[in-house]
């Protein structure tokens, strides 16, 4: 697997995602595209960003999964790209595209809905299963287990104090690496992004739009 650029991932064991204050949204109600800072600590400086790009239209009127995610490093170099896949069954749930670098595709993820518990796959481009989240809405944790049930690392969301919490809707998180390989890493790392459309943005996920699509 190519992972090119996200080499500033290989030593570490955890990584925080902080989503930008959108005061546009605050102020007016109108969303701008959404912004992170991926840092190996709080109080160190990025290593990585990520930028939403997506017109008004899709970001105004469309779900908040129908999204183009550009993960990039300190020069403006696109090192990953998570966007929705182009063929889509909506019956089957949302799903993402991701690509390391930006013309290579790597894996793509679903969002399954069951009727006891949710659920996200992690697929190969050749759909094999590599990993599978599994939510945990009461404390705002996802395990992440490979094929084998082993787990590989862990999603929490973390809390950002009460003005952002209550105000906002950005969120930040936390990624717990427990396998070392970086394409593990990079792929937890994209359904954070998923994660965060589908549970925390406002209007990101619709159940009656799964049960009910013509």
């Amino acid at each position: 697997m190519e992972t090119l650029g996200l080499d500033c991932l290989v030593h570490l064991d955890s990584i925080m995602i902080y989503q930008k204050v959108d005061y546009l949204q605050v102020f007016s109600g109108f969303c701008s595209n959404r912004r992170y800072e991926i840092k190996s600590t709080p109080t160190d400086e990025p290593i990585l960003y990520a930028v939403q790009d997506n017109g008004f239209w899709s970001r105004a009127f469309k779900p908040k999964y129908n999204m183009t995610i550009r993960v990039m490093n300190a020069a403006k170099t696109d090192l990953m790209i998570v966007s929705r896949a182009k063929q889509h069954d909506c019956c089957e749930g949302p799903k993402l595209d991701v690509f390391v670098p930006p013309e290579n595709k790597i894996a793509w993820i679903r969002y399954h809905y069951g009727c006891w518990r949710d659920h996200m796959e992690i697929n190969d481009p050749k759909g094999a299963l590599m990993y599978k989240v599994v939510p945990s809405r009461k404390n705002n944790k996802f395990k992440v287990e490979d094929s084998n049930q082993k787990v590989v690392g862990k999603i929490l969301k973390k809390n950002a104090g009460f003005f952002q919490e209550k105000f906002t809707e950005a969120d930040n998180f936390e990624v717990q690496f427990k396998d070392e390989n970086i394409g593990t890493k990079a792929l937890l790392l994209a359904t954070v992004f998923f994660i965060d459309a589908l549970y925390h943005e406002r209007y990101g996920w619709n159940p009656t739009w799964i049960r009910n699509c013509p």
